[in-house]
């Protein structure tokens, strides 16, 4: 601001025209109930810059009356801001004597200035020009303009100048003025003064010896009577304290008794005690004070009863408020289970606030839970102990019975990996392993991938599926067909052999190749097509259809009449098996003959008891050969072979069986045998057992594909399906006896007998 002069005046100097020309503010000093005898105005920086100026204002007030006001000019002075403080200060008769009467306010002015307003609040009820004592003024009577402080005391019975005494000046009330035996005694008169008047007195009895006696305990007499006094001005006699002489304290009580309780100390008088609307009450005996009912209350959000601790809220009342609490030791007030000192929990919190979670429980520690799974220790539901809870879900594992990767019975829950079972269920037939969810579809009748939405049709030949014949010469008997590469057809019998190559539609005649001899058995690398004959007098004959063609042809001396020739994987080619029946006289009626080298001239020849039909095995491990005693039609007999040893070990069979002529191994759980009378035997793994309700016929071969999927030969002309539970009859061939059948697959089959039949599925 620019450099002014400080200018206070009254209200004179401030009406002319040439105060609304100096730059500054109007200040107003309102009095709606007292008219001050001075005031003293100061006004500063409120910041503190510069000085702070005062002025008293005595003679300005010498014509304002009661309810008046008083306009004062102030002029900025340099230094100040914009930001001023107004305070007014306001005495009863002079400044700097007597109570004060303080009011103040800061005001943004501005530069141009503001009119701002100061008003006293102090009352002088009687207009004797002194504020009465309850406004914290001096007058003790302010309803009555003749007692005040300025007053000189008179001889009434009363304190006429408020300094809490009565009558001083005038002790000689009372005592006697004439002569002995006279009744006069020196009395007030109505003026106010001392005289001395004839006739008893009335005497007020003084009890508490306080100097000032009741009026309900008076007496007339010359002389004062012992315990009594001139006055009744005492409202207690009971309480020497209390008497019209004394201090008036803040208690409740009319110390005085001037009929007031508690004047001076605005008692009862409306009031803000921060946030609270309250009335001024006493704190002491010498103070008053706005006293209200504040306290601060702490939000029980979760109503445990225990407060969120940080700051609360205040709130003007004793009680609690809804959904508050006087306590601040709740650590988290989301959860009415936490506060400080509750009972600790096992439930991953805090819950007596003591910063530690689950103390007392055995959380995390290292356990075996259900289904062998691995676990830690962790909380149950209730809270109250601890469980173990695996760390990784178990696993649920399906019987996979045909071994195709997908199981259908459910199996074990577990965190292990048992053996026999598989983690992928959803198998619609798990008796047959061409059937499985996402399978490739083939010409089979089956619902390969295990969605009934999709068809088959397009994997059948034009036209749709059927049994094929491909018949040769009424004088042929193929006795044995065997397959490689997904299409190429081996098949022998009497002195005839024959190839389909992959991708031809005929029959190559490859007959020189057995000599003449009487072909039972023929086997096949599936990968190459190099094929194993085997016949009558130990004949045996190897055929290569990519290279060298017929060789080793003739017979060998290892005696035995071979019935069936396998070929099974050992070390990295393949092992020729050879078995059949003892061409030499003795007890034991069957041979099995191992070539041992790839020219055919080294044998492993064992003689078994019973004579041989068939062998058949996906390995050496798995290796099995089927019989029945040549002069005995009952009785089945099976051998598996020993790796270890190299012999033929008898397994235990069913008895009431007949004679054993097929076998097919399907897996390490599973295979067939057959024979005749309708004798069909599974094997498990680990037992052989009977397998009844299918035909009672003379069963001639076997091959099977899973426990839902198996397909028999008969004597009889017959081919049949059991799917797990019905059979069903698929060639009927009259005056004919199928002998052998051999499969890649549910869908390319073939199947051979006598009289030169050749059906091949599904064209």
């Amino acid at each position: 601001m620019s450099s002014r002069l400080l200018f206070l005046a009254g209200l004179l100097a401030c009406i002319g025209a040439g105060c609304q020309d100096q730059q500054g503010t109007k200040l107003v000093l309102s009095f709606p109930n007292f008219k001050p005898g001075c005031i003293r105005v100061s006004v500063k920086d409120a910041q503190g810059a510069g000085s702070e100026l005062t002025k008293e204002l005595q003679e300005s007030l010498a014509t304002k009356t009661s309810g008046g006001q008083l306009v004062v000019a102030v002029l900025f002075q340099e230094g100040w801001g914009e930001r001023l403080t107004f305070t007014a200060t306001a005495f009863e008769q002079t400044c700097g004597a007597g109570p004060e009467f303080t009011t103040e306010k800061t005001v943004d002015v501005g530069r141009s200035g503001t009119e701002v307003r100061l008003t006293f609040e102090a009352r002088d009820g009687d207009g004797d020009g002194y504020v009465s004592q309850e406004n914290g003024g001096s007058d003790c009577a302010d309803d009555e303009a003749t007692v005040n402080p300025g007053r000189t005391e008179l001889c009434n019975d009363r304190d006429d100048n408020c300094d809490n005494r009565a009558d001083e000046g005038f002790e000689r009330a009372g005592q006697s003025c004439g002569s002995a035996g006279a009744c006069q005694n020196w009395a007030c008169n109505a003026e106010g003064a001392l005289s001395c008047q004839t006739g008893a007195l009335r005497w007020y009895r003084d009890q508490d010896g306080d100097g000032e006696g009741t009026a309900q305990d008076s007496k007339e007499a010359c002389t004062q009577p012992a315990g009594y006094v001139l006055n009744s001005r005492d409202c207690d006699d009971s309480n020497k304290t209390r008497l019209s002489t004394a201090t008036e304290l803040c208690n409740g009580i009319n110390d005085n008794c001037d009929g007031v309780t508690d004047e001076g100390y605005n008692v009862g008088a409306s009031c803000m005690d921060g946030i609270c609307a309250s009335q001024r009450a006493c704190v002491s005996t010498t103070q008053a004070a706005c006293k209200s009912v504040q306290k601060t209350w702490f939000r029980d959000q979760d109503g445990d009863q225990h407060g969120a601790t940080g700051a609360g809220a205040p709130f003007c009342q004793s009680t609690a408020p809804t959904g508050y609490v006087a306590s601040s030791d709740d650590c988290d007030d989301t959860k009415a289970s936490v506060y400080k000192d509750a009972p600790e929990l096992c439930d991953s919190f805090d819950n007596d606030c003591d910063s530690q979670k689950d103390e007392g429980f055995d959380v995390g520690v290292t356990c075996s839970a259900a289904n062998d799974c691995s676990g830690t220790k962790a909380c149950t539901p209730s809270g109250t102990t601890t469980e173990c809870k695996a760390t990784t879900p178990p696993t649920q594992y399906y019987v996979d019975n045909d071994l195709d990767g997908y199981g259908q019975s459910l199996g074990p829950l577990t965190c292990n990996t048992p053996s026999g079972y598989v983690s992928r269920g959803g198998d619609c037939r798990d008796g047959n392993p061409y059937t499985y969810p996402g399978a490739p579809e083939l010409c089979d009748r089956e619902d390969n991938d295990c969605n009934p939405a999709t068809v088959e049709a397009s994997v059948c030949p034009a036209g749709g599926e059927s049994w094929a014949s491909y018949v040769s010469d009424t004088a042929d008997i193929w006795r044995s067909v065997a397959l490689y590469n997904n299409g190429g057809v081996w098949i022998a019998g009497g002195d005839k052999l024959s190839l389909r190559k992959p991708g031809q539609f005929t029959f190559d005649d490859l007959s020189s190749c057995t000599s003449g001899a009487d072909v039972y058995g023929i086997a096949t690398d599936r990968t190459t097509g190099n094929a194993l004959l085997g016949g009558s007098e130990g004949f045996l004959a190897r055929y290569y259809p990519t290279t060298t063609g017929c060789t080793d042809k003739g017979k060998q001396s290892i005696n035995a009449d071979v019935k069936g020739v396998h070929l099974v994987p050992f070390q990295d080619k393949l092992e020729s098996i050879l078995v059949g029946v003892n061409t030499q006289v003795g007890i034991n009626k069957g041979r099995a003959v191992r070539v041992l080298d790839s020219m055919g001239t080294g044998y492993d020849n064992k003689e078994i008891r019973y004579g041989l039909k068939d062998v058949n095995g996906p390995s050496r491990d798995l290796l099995f050969a089927v019989g029945s005693p040549l002069d005995e039609p009952l009785g089945s007999h099976i051998y598996r072979f020993d790796p270890a040893t190299g012999n033929w070990t008898e397994e235990s069979v069913p008895s009431g069986g007949a004679a054993l002529t097929g076998i097919w191994v399907v897996n390490s759980k599973l295979a067939y045998a057959v024979g005749d009378n309708g004798t069909l035997l599974t094997w498990n793994g680990t037992t052989w057992s009977k397998v009844t309700g299918g035909p009672i016929q003379n069963l001639s071969a076997v091959v099977a594909f899973g426990t839902q999927s198996l397909y028999v030969t008969t004597l009889n002309g017959k081919l049949y399906y059991y799917n797990g539970t019905t059979w069903t009859e698929l060639i009927s061939a009259s005056g004919v006896q199928l002998l052998d059948i051999a499969a890649n697959n549910p869908g390319d089959i073939w199947v051979v007998g006598s009289r030169g039949v050749r059906y091949h599925w599904p064209q």
